[in-house]
């Protein structure tokens, strides 16, 4: 992971045992885990509007 990363444009972050949230961490996870995030263009997204039985703008 540690000569990877970069050519995906990640970044790494070593977490340590020694905090609560490190402790959490290699409790839950085993000692080695990952967090994958991707942007997403929300602006780029086009509403479709339509009927929807539990949202109406309208009440707002």
């Amino acid at each position: 992971f540690a000569n990877n990363y970069k050519k995906f444009g990640a970044t790494l972050e070593i977490v340590t045992d020694k905090s609560q949230e490190g402790s959490q961490f290699v409790k839950g996870f085993g000692g080695i885990g990952g967090i994958l995030r991707y942007r997403v263009d929300f602006q780029g997204m086009e509403y479709q509007g339509g009927d929807d039985e539990f949202f109406d703008l309208d009440d707002y």
